[in-house]
């Protein structure tokens, strides 16, 4: 398998079909990370879409100083943050992936109960900051160390760790808020 320095080099030679390796490679990874952020499937297929149209663009700027999967979670970060600013977060009532559901038989009533523990703590996740929600994707659906997070994000490994737990904290106190506490339904909280 050829490493993305390789693909890399083909491309900027003129051999567009390589960036096809690059795109399997990555698609997925990008679009997870974009979906969780934007919580709307047909937005995050387009800005995946775009992310990748941008990095093909910008292909050649990239140096190599880091890893391509890197820059290329920086590109999509930003491309997220510029959609969330242009459009103000809307709840939707598609489920966060991360938010464990059952998978056992359960009856319509224990159905419901679960879907409604989900949409609130949709509704809570949508509360957060970019940055708070961008480290819980990143540590909870990733399973990123801190130290990859503060590298894809530009920032310390302890303001990384600061804000996961910020983010918990303020997590726990908007589930806790609502009747009953929802605090134990979210990972690691």
């Amino acid at each position: 398998m050829q490493s993305d320095a390789e693909i890399i080099q083909r491309i900027l030679q003129g051999d567009i079909e390589g960036y096809r390796d690059l795109i399997q490679r990555y698609q997925h990874m990008i679009y997870v990370f974009i979906y969780k952020m934007v919580n709307n499937r047909a937005d995050a297929e387009d800005l995946t879409q775009e992310v990748f149209v941008k990095a093909y663009e910008k292909l050649s700027t990239f140096r190599g100083d880091a890893q391509f999967s890197s820059w290329l979670h920086t590109l999509a970060r930003n491309k997220c943050i510029d959609f969330l600013r242009r459009r103000k977060y809307h709840d939707s009532d598609e489920q966060l992936a991360y938010v464990p559901s059952n998978t056992r038989d359960e009856s319509p009533q224990e159905s419901l109960m679960n879907k409604e523990q989900r949409r609130e703590i949709q509704e809570a996740f949508a509360l957060l900051s970019d940055s708070y929600r961008e480290v819980i994707v990143l540590r909870c659906t990733h399973e990123y160390p801190f130290e990859k997070i503060a590298a894809l994000l530009g920032i310390a490994e302890s303001t990384a760790r600061v804000r996961y737990l910020r983010a918990r904290q303020e997590l726990a106190k908007l589930l806790s808020r609502k009747e009953g506490g929802l605090v134990h339904e979210l990972p690691g909280i």
